[in-house]
């Protein structure tokens, strides 16, 4: 079982491995810094093919169906990006989504966008990972939507439902936020997870 964003890019863009982790990396160190964490933040990228061969350090993240990008953060866990093209059964969930969900009509435009763009990419950990990646991870979803002027979006529970669809730079602002999440499972996630690192690494 895995836990997901969904990142639907408005631009076609190449983006490489290197943005991705130096942005993913600014955002979570100065959450971490905020919180008094002291804990090294090291990415490593691999990409794994359809034929389970392994890339190291890939340029780009993936574009390719059956291949997926890897994250590992200090050795310690991982994080998941796989490339979909859009289907037609996407296209028509995007349609209904507008029409019952007003976060989503609010930014019908760039869902518009990412339609004529014609694929997204997804987020995943998986559960069992450990608390630093379980925090990770929705950076690195913010960071590839920033990249690419991209929206964000989950209905598996890896986030507040109520709060998406939202921009990459507007979730930015607001993930990790307890006071924003009314989904008191994500809310009960979040604060074991930050209550645990801070146990392990809070600075004194």
């Amino acid at each position: 079982m895995s836990m997901s964003f969904e990142i639907l890019p408005t631009k076609r863009k190449m983006i490489s491995c290197d943005e991705i982790v130096k942005c993913s990396t600014q955002l979570f160190r100065r959450f971490l810094n905020k919180e008094k964490i002291l804990h090294n933040i090291n990415i490593i990228t691999k990409e794994v093919t359809e034929n389970n061969e392994v890339h190291i350090s890939p340029a780009i993240l993936t574009l390719k169906e059956n291949f997926y990008t890897v994250f590992n953060l200090n050795e310690e866990g991982e994080a998941y990006v796989f490339y979909h093209k859009l289907t037609k059964l996407d296209k028509d969930f995007w349609n209904e989504e507008i029409q019952n969900n007003n976060r989503a009509y609010s930014l019908r435009e760039k869902i518009d966008a990412n339609l004529k763009v014609g694929y997204f990419w997804s987020v995943k950990r998986t559960i069992g990972q450990p608390d630093i990646v379980n925090l990770y991870y929705g950076y690195l979803a913010i960071a590839i939507a920033v990249l690419t002027d991209g929206i964000i979006y989950s209905d598996d529970g890896a986030w507040d439902y109520s709060r998406l669809p939202a921009e990459g730079k507007a979730f930015q602002e607001e993930y990790l936020k307890i006071e924003s999440i009314s989904d008191a499972i994500v809310k009960d996630n979040v604060e074991k997870w930050l209550s645990e690192l801070k146990v392990k690494w809070v600075q004194k």
